[in-house]
Order: structure tokens, then sequence, then C-alpha cells
């Protein structure tokens, strides 16, 4: 049951970083919302794997495009 905290964690920290104006702060939450949600994924079980990665993904992409502004 780990695994729920740490992709609570890593996805909190992401939309943390989605809401800051600062891009220093922006470009730490990424990279530290990215490493929670890997290690989240490591520790999830096999069921419950694809939901988890698929979320990741859109989670992550999100604040892509907003730093490049496409």
């Amino acid at each position: 049951m780990s695994y729920l905290f740490f992709l609570g964690i890593g996805l909190g920290t992401i939309w943390w970083g989605i809401r800051t104006t600062e891009e220093v702060a922006r470009l730490t939450a990424a990279i530290v919302g990215a490493l929670l949600l890997i290690w989240g994924l490591c520790l999830t079980p096999q069921s419950f794997l694809l939901i988890a990665e698929v979320l990741a993904i859109l989670a992550i992409f999100r604040i892509c495009v907003r730093c490049c502004k496409c």
C-alpha cells in the first residue's frame, strides 16, 4: 500500500508545480514529482501498473506542454 503514498505525493508535487509561477520551482517540482512517481511505479502491483503509468504520463505531459508554450 506504500505505492499509493508515493504516487499521491508525486502527483501532488507535480500539481503544485503547475500552479506555481516561478520557473525554478516549477522545474524542481517536475523533477521531484517524476522521481516520486517512478518510485511509486516500481512498488505498484502488476494489476494497477497500467493505470498508474497512464496517469503519470498525463501529469508530466501537462507540465512539459506548459513550459514550452506549445
